[in-house]
């Protein structure tokens, strides 16, 4: 009996990892936003969130400023958070903003919708009233070895 005590203790000890032994961190940073939206309103969140931050990162997509974003949402909307916002981008230097990639994506954007930028604004300013922001991090894909 002692010995099947030891066992998970021996295994633990010969199952270290070593980082570009056995896994290997992306080169490829992955942005991450927690959501927490009031339960009654992820719908309003999500339809608003299409017309102003999807339309922008669809944008920063075609001029290849990004590799792919993400929305998720949970099965219940009651849970809490009930949003996960992801952007992939290809390096960290891609991250970096510039007065070239914001002028660029301003002009893409007008091009494309023409939308008022007041009625725009006050879309973003009601995300206040009904979202929470729970988290933001860059994280990176393991990638382990066969």
């Amino acid at each position: 009996m002692k010995k099947l005590l030891l066992l998970p203790l021996l295994l633990t000890m010969f199952a270290s990892a070593e980082i570009y032994e056995d896994f290997t961190p992306s080169q490829e940073p992955m942005e991450l936003t927690v959501v927490a939206v009031q339960p009654n309103y992820v719908d309003t969140y999500l339809t608003n969130l299409n017309r102003t931050w999807v339309r922008a990162m669809n944008v920063q997509k075609k001029l290849g400023y990004v590799e792919d974003f993400n929305v998720w949402t949970s099965l219940s909307v009651a849970d809490s958070p009930n949003v996960w916002i992801t952007v992939q981008y290809k390096d960290l230097a891609s991250m970096q903003p510039t007065e070239e990639k914001n002028k660029a994506v301003e002009a893409e954007l007008e091009k494309l919708y023409g939308d008022n930028e007041v009625e725009l604004e006050e879309i973003s300013k009601g995300y206040e009233e009904i979202r929470k922001m729970i988290a933001h991090h860059i994280i990176y894909r393991v990638d382990f070895k066969k």
